[in-house]
């Protein structure tokens, strides 16, 4: 009798250890994927949400509608309240406008199916909030600040974010100098990367400069800035040119102007050009007048042609030259002149010559009648 038990026993063991085939039925939803862009939030910032939802059962699904709430982040819309139908193996994307106001920190969002087939799917979808912003430093600034004069400021932004920074570009602000690059663009700055700017500056007064960083997060845009004075002691050392021995004089169908051109500053003038202005038209054969180097107490003759109505009896003369960091000075001068005084200068020439040409006509006169009467 006790044997029969035992053997009893081991049968049903054996039946219910066995495996038994079951055929899986229903549909079988899961997220397969989802993604927010950006993947970090800042306070005040719009997101997409992107959520990939895939049947892996054998049957179809059909949806009643796919909905995302939030408390600490909100949906601007919850637009999938149609019927869908997801066959098996089958998936279907969809994406939501997520926006947040909450402080720091880790939140979720719920993302909730549900099926004509009855049940639910939901899924919880972390969101983050970061506000941390980029940082904008001046690592180098010039020595030594002089009016009109150029030094480098060395801009570093740096990215602390967990995410990447794209459209990132420096921009610096201000008026009272002058500044090369007027911006610049650094594109996609990733997570602790940086990148160094340098900005060519020329102050031209007491003011201030702001270098500020635009960049997105996502599609969100955002700034950043710092700000320096700008503080420039009085530059004793530029170049500086004069004119002296200024002549006006009639050519052949144009007026021409020279005289000495002197460096009075105290370093090398440089790529010196001067030319007419004003109601003068340069003319040939000298339009302008070029220089290259022009050192302290020296100077180099020069002359400009041009042409003028009759009317006109000031001329101004435009001078322009660097000094050795490149900077560009331009000045003025005006020059009067006697029109009356030059045309009749111009005249004398042509009275000279026809004085020279009846001459010559009474000696060929004379050599002809006398060779006739020896002929």
């Amino acid at each position: 009798m006790k044997a029969a038990w035992i053997l009893l026993i081991l049968l049903a063991s054996a039946i219910l250890c066995t495996p038994v085939a079951a055929e899986e039925t229903g549909p079988r939803l899961i997220v397969s994927e989802y993604r927010l862009d950006p993947q970090v939030l800042m306070k005040g910032d719009v997101g997409v949400l992107t959520i990939r939802l895939t049947n892996t059962g054998p049957d179809p699904a059909t949806i009643n509608s796919a909905r995302v709430n939030g408390v600490e982040v909100t949906v601007k819309q919850n637009p999938y309240t149609d019927v869908l139908s997801l066959g098996s193996g089958d998936s279907i994307t969809f994406t939501y406008t997520v926006y947040t106001e909450a402080p720091d920190g880790l939140y979720y969002v719920k993302f909730t199916v549900d099926y004509r087939e009855g049940g639910q799917l939901r899924y919880a979808i972390p969101v983050e909030v970061d506000s941390t912003s980029l940082r904008i430093t001046v690592v180098e600034t010039p020595a030594a600040l002089a009016q009109g004069m150029k030094g480098t400021y060395q801009v570093v932004v740096g990215n602390p974010r967990p995410n990447a920074a794209s459209a990132v570009t420096v921009t610096p602000e201000g008026e009272g100098f002058v500044v090369t690059p007027s911006s610049s663009f650094v594109g996609t700055l990733e997570p602790d990367a940086q990148s160094t700017i340098p900005f060519m500056v020329t102050p031209l007064r007491q003011s201030f400069i702001r270098f500020r960083v635009n960049y997105r997060n996502g599609i969100n845009a955002h700034t950043a800035t710092v700000t320096l004075p700008l503080d420039p002691s009085e530059n004793r050392f530029t170049p500086e040119l004069a004119l002296t021995g200024i002549r006006v004089t009639a050519g052949p169908g144009y007026l021409r102007i020279s005289g000495n051109v002197t460096n009075v500053g105290l370093d090398d003038a440089r790529a010196i050009t001067l030319t007419t202005g004003g109601e003068a038209t340069p003319a040939d054969p000298f339009r302008v007048f070029t220089a290259g180097v022009l050192e302290p107490d020296r100077s180099t003759p020069f002359e400009v042609t041009f042409r003028a109505h009759t009317s006109v009896s000031r001329v101004p003369i435009l001078l322009s030259f660097k000094d050795a960091q490149g900077t560009t000075y331009t000045d003025s001068m005006d020059v009067e002149f006697d029109r009356q005084a030059l045309a009749e200068q111009a005249s004398e020439p042509t009275r000279f010559i026809m004085l020279l040409v009846w001459m010559l006509v009474i000696v060929l006169a004379a050599v002809i009648i006398y060779a006739w009467r020896k002929g």
